[in-house]
């Protein structure tokens, strides 16, 4: 693997191989992190990790990620940035990806570590667009909702649409709930044009003759 790719393995989703590997070692990790009543504490390290510092400072994921770097500066550089910010738990885990050459899944071995928690707590991840930003109350209750409809508990993610116009798009799994103005406007639009092509086609009857 390139450096190139070994860094967009690092921020963005691999392939389907190594997204096997990296729930392998996820699964390491949230074992472990259960042993030591810290899983909830780690998972949520790990989403922080890959979030504001992967995501946020490509270049450094690219050092991380790259095979150019030797282990051994690699863990120089671990040590310098996370040691007294991070774990002991989760600076454990970035070793062990260290010394097997795995640094490069880091990102995806926390999004398999969050989705794997969330599934043994039954929590139903749960993204939720609107047009303006919900409040607190907004959230409990769409949550409230949302949790006599799921197996479990709802878990949301909500972001801003401003191209919604109004109303919600919520997105559980593969289910798709199209709540919006935008949608309800293109639903209209549809049925306005298939009833005018429907009238068009009812004059011309009328005016039609049999040959």
């Amino acid at each position: 693997m390139t450096d190139a790719k070994a860094a967009a393995a690092t921020v963005a989703a691999p392939d389907k191989e190594l997204v096997g590997v990296a729930r392998r070692y996820a699964e390491a990790l949230v074992d472990a992190a259960v042993k030591e009543g810290q899983a909830d504490a780690a998972v949520q390290e790990l989403d922080e990790l890959a979030s504001e510092v992967l995501a946020q400072f490509p270049a450094f994921a690219q050092i991380l990620a790259s095979h150019r770097v030797p282990a051994a500066e690699k863990d120089r550089i671990l040590s310098e940035v996370f040691q007294g910010r991070a774990s002991d738990l989760v600076m454990r885990f970035l070793r062990v990806l260290n010394r097997h050459g795995r640094l490069e899944l880091l990102a995806a071995a926390a999004r398999e570590a969050r989705i794997l928690w969330d599934r043994r707590n039954r929590r139903i991840p749960v993204s939720v667009r609107s047009a303006v930003p919900l409040n607190e109350d907004q959230v409990r209750v769409l949550s409230d909702r949302l949790a006599g409809l799921v197996a479990g508990t709802p878990v949301l993610t909500a972001t801003v649409d401003p191209g919604l116009i109004g109303g919600l798009v919520v997105q559980v799994g593969d289910l798709l709930y199209d709540g919006s103005v935008k949608s309800r406007l293109a639903q209209l639009r549809k049925r306005l044009i298939e009833g005018k092509t429907h009238e068009i086609q009812s004059r011309r009857d009328q005016f039609s003759y049999p040959a």
